[in-house]
């Protein structure tokens, strides 16, 4: 007779062996499903890495040409963003001030990438009111100068000197520096240093460039732009600026009034901004002899505060950064780390180095800290390289901090909602997985890492790097790699829990 004892014990036995199968069997299923989608991604001549870990354990589950050193392009911003939390803390914040030193005016900037910027002056709070154009937030401080009773000034100074004067990182591209995304990087930062244009039809076959924020009626603009409005024509507006210069030179054409800016950087914003701030206070009135940036051996500037401090915290920074790839915010907090550890102008040099010890600290590995050549914040150079081993490393120190982690996560597009990846994954099954990530592009390189999520909170952590994309049609298979390859780990996240839930 069969003994009913033994029988439930039989029965638990191989329920236990089925759990163990599913947790020691699963990756082994993965790494053969990974290896499936590399061979048939139709990516020849490309370097591709992927590294994929438990986020808890640090528990390798996927390693193929993990140790390569890659060019992360934006990617690099998950290093400069957790370095600069690292460094400068959670409830830091960055603040520009307004003095009032004797007969002259001084704005001192704290390397703050977000004062002005549009994004942000939409939710930015007055008295009842949500959201401010850039011209009622300079009248902000026009007002105050006219409250303190101020009728003339010696000068308007802006200091700048807590980076260095180096606003273009030289491996940048020099055919690209009229672009957003290649604004220059200082001390004192305004509207992400761009001009926001707006053309319309003019007079005769010109469009009217009249209007423009911030405006600066003395800026040079040169105006090659048609009006044409034929059925093959349309809004191609681009904007040349002479390399160090504010000389503006617009070509393409305005068939319809732009709703949406034409952007184009600007040059030296500390001395830009010192020549509109007084151009604002002469219009009030109030007379303004002089305006320029501070010499680098004055004296600390003293005074009287005249105005409530702009401040911008650390999250909203980092948020930026990350989740809409801003690459002047990037480059601000890798310089402003390198000012808080040296105690000297921030630059790309010293804001590297502290970028590069703080990995190494907080990874604890010298094997995995060497595998990282940083040269700037943004990953706009094509000079940085990165493991994608150590970039999941990096991100699970993130995942374990308690301090740090939630700010950092937070800070991250979220796939088919928001930022760089509102229009990714939509139709990607990833089987109740979160999925929190940064994107990466320049030429030739695609990268995406970040985080699965369960429902239950079990997290790995994913860096998939891919470098050589030269060839028509390579960066959307690179793109469709990367979303075969996390919906795989997905369902293997689901999997296991699933058997080892005792559901079918």
């Amino acid at each position: 007779m069969e003994n009913p004892s033994k029988h439930r014990f039989l029965n638990a036995l191989a329920a236990t062996a089925l759990v163990l199968l599913a947790v020691r069997t699963a990756p082994a299923d993965l790494r053969d499903t990974i290896e499936i989608e590399l061979e048939q991604a139709e990516l020849s001549g490309a370097t591709i890495a992927v590294s994929v870990r438990d986020a808890e354990t640090g528990a390798v589950l996927i390693s193929e040409n993990a140790d390569a050193l890659m060019i992360p392009a934006s990617n690099m911003k998950l290093l400069t963003t957790g370095a600069a939390l690292a460094v400068l803390g959670p409830t830091f914040e960055f603040r520009t001030r307004l003095l009032l030193d004797g007969d002259r005016l001084v704005v001192v900037g704290d390397g703050d990438p977000g004062f002005g910027d549009p994004v942000l002056l939409e939710l930015m709070q007055l008295h009842e009111r949500t959201g401010l154009d850039v011209d009622e937030f300079l009248q902000l401080w026009v007002s105050a100068v006219q409250a303190a009773g101020v009728e003339h000034l010696s000068a308007v100074t802006v200091d700048d000197r807590i980076f260095d004067r180096n606003y273009v990182h030289p491996s940048w591209p020099v055919d690209q520096l009229n672009r957003r995304y290649c604004a220059e990087v200082s001390g004192f930062n305004f509207h992400g240093n761009v001009l926001h244009f707006y053309p319309r039809h003019g007079r005769g076959h010109r469009p009217d460039l009249e209007l423009f924020q911030p405006y600066a009626p003395w800026l040079t603009v040169t105006n090659h732009a048609t009006t044409r409005d034929g059925v093959h024509d349309r809004n191609d507006v681009w904007i040349a600026r002479r390399r160090d210069t504010n000389s503006l030179t617009f070509y393409g054409n305005v068939k319809y009034p732009y709703r949406t800016p034409a952007p184009v950087t600007l040059h030296d914003m500390p001395a830009f901004f010192a020549q509109l701030l007084a151009s604002r206070l002469n219009d009030v009135g109030i007379q303004v002899d002089a305006w320029g940036v501070m010499d680098p051996s004055a004296p600390q500037p003293g005074g009287t505060t005249l105005a409530p401090v702009i401040a911008t915290p650390i999250s909203t920074v980092v948020t930026r950064c990350n989740r809409d790839s801003q690459n002047l915010y990037a480059e601000a907090l890798i310089k402003r780390i390198g000012y808080a550890i040296r105690h000297e102008p921030g630059s790309w040099t010293n804001g590297a180095a502290v970028v590069r010890l703080v990995v190494h600290e907080r990874l604890n590995s010298p094997n995995l800290a060497v595998q990282l050549v940083v040269h700037e914040g943004s990953g706009l150079s094509r000079d940085n390289r990165i493991a994608a081993e150590t970039m999941t490393a990096w991100l699970n120190t993130f995942h374990q901090d308690p301090r740090l982690g939630e700010i950092f996560l937070d800070s991250l597009a979220v796939a088919g909602r928001s930022g760089t990846l509102a229009k990714r994954f939509r139709d990607v099954d990833l089987y109740g997985m979160l999925l929190q990530a940064k994107t990466g592009y320049i030429h030739s390189v695609s990268c995406l890492s970040g985080y699965l999520t369960a429902p239950d909170q079990r997290r790995r952590s994913f860096s998939i790097l891919i470098n050589g994309l030269d060839k028509a049609g390579s960066v959307s298979r690179a793109k469709r790699l990367q979303e075969r390859i996390l919906s795989a780990v997905a369902w293997d996240m689901a999997a296991t829990v699933s058997v080892m839930g005792g559901q079918p």
